[in-house]
């Protein structure tokens, strides 16, 4: 490739499949981005689910079918550099690997790895989202460059995967941008039957351990005795949290258990609603990459209480009180003081519509536009 010339990257877009996760949201937004730089990259989509070619509507038309089931793929590249996949990435200069599993290549690849649970909390892990961790290896000694969003999984993945990645350039931060909700807003039906109006509390995300929404849960029965009309919302996809969960709202008064609502997944349109509406977003996790919920509520002028954990701090900035995350008491005094000072909540919402301005999905697109062409002229 010339040095004048636009790269053509080959991007996986399976996460665009299925439930869209914050992951899905990410990469939507990215391919957005990259179309609509001015000389950006060419983009050649791929995706790596056999079932995808039934859901064409949710990825890009020009996408490329890889026909190997996924699992197979990620139980060989675990092991092996094969099978390569390279005859459907043609004409493709680069590989971005969006979701931490990057094919064995002779292209240039950059690995997207938006945070290290599955080292640190393999535990809270499916077996599939453990081997991440021998795969990205693999990657690694292909020589591969790492991509992510924040400074904190960055030191991560330098003690994990090998010191002087970054020095090397071969590691990259390379802030996301906040996904977009539309500019609809509507109350999923049953939600707002179980509100009767009242004031309520939002959690945001996939049931799932790390997400920590069983303290929230428990730190909620000490708010039901002191606000004797607020509810707790937590919307998201079903997850290996659940059961959990459920066993921290059998365990509050009968009066407090009434009063917490499991959403589900919802839309754009009823999560920007329960944004919009909700007295304050609580977010408990006890690990995160980065923490998109974060600042989606920090953009509907909704004051955020967020645990001190993983990236949390570094995304939230000075715009959201921080809890320690398995403290109930902690959360539910940290809520409490949310929720009747209106001089803090007042500087929170403030901070916060301050806080979005340093996010955009222009400057990753541009950071990666440039991420792509250096690997590219790079020496092998």
């Amino acid at each position: 490739m010339s040095p004048t010339a636009r790269p053509t990257v080959a991007i996986d877009v399976t996460p665009l499949l299925g439930a869209r996760s914050g992951i899905g949201a990410a990469v939507a937004e990215i391919i957005d981005a990259l179309r609509a730089l001015e000389a950006g990259p060419d983009l050649v989509p791929y995706t790596l689910s056999v079932r995808a070619r039934l859901h064409r509507d949710a990825v890009p038309p020009n996408t490329r079918f890889v026909p190997i089931p996924a699992r197979i793929l990620l139980r060989s590249w675990v092991r092996a550099d094969a099978p390569s996949i390279d005859r459907w990435l043609r004409p493709a200069h680069v590989v971005h690997a969006t979701n931490y599993l990057a094919p064995p290549s002779r292209l240039p690849t950059v690995v997207s790895v938006y945070d290290c649970s599955f080292v640190r909390y393999p535990e809270l892990c499916t077996p599939e989202v453990r081997a991440f961790e021998p795969a990205i290896r693999r990657a690694v000694a292909r020589g591969a460059t790492l991509h992510t969003g924040s400074e904190f999984v960055a030191d991560e993945i330098e003690e994990i995967f090998g010191r002087g990645l970054r020095a090397a350039g071969r590691l990259v931060v390379i802030p996301l941008g906040i996904p977009s909700l539309g500019d609809a807003a509507q109350m999923p039906p049953a939600v707002a039957a179980a509100l009767g109006g009242a004031p309520f509390i939002v959690a945001i995300g996939t049931l799932e351990p790390r997400k920590n929404f069983a303290h929230l849960v428990g730190a909620f029965g000490e708010l039901a005795a002191r606000h004797a009309d607020v509810r707790l919302v937590i919307a998201g996809h079903d997850g290996p949290g659940r059961p959990e969960i459920e066993a921290a709202i059998a365990r509050l008064p009968p009066g407090a258990r009434e009063r917490v609502v499991l959403a589900g997944g919802v839309s754009d349109a009823g999560r920007r609603a329960l944004l919009e509406n909700a007295t304050l977003l609580a977010y408990p996790s006890i690990y995160e990459g980065f923490g998109f919920p974060v600042l989606e509520a920090m953009t509907a002028g909704v004051p955020v209480v967020a645990a001190r954990a993983g990236a949390i701090p570094e995304v939230a900035g000075d715009a959201a009180l921080l809890f320690e995350p398995t403290n109930e008491q902690n959360l539910a005094d940290e809520i409490d003081r949310v929720m009747t000072d209106e001089t803090l909540r007042s500087e929170l919402v403030a901070r916060g519509r301050d806080r979005v301005h340093a996010f955009s999905w222009d400057h990753t697109a541009r950071a990666l536009a440039s991420c792509y062409r250096r690997v590219v002229e790079q020496p092998a």
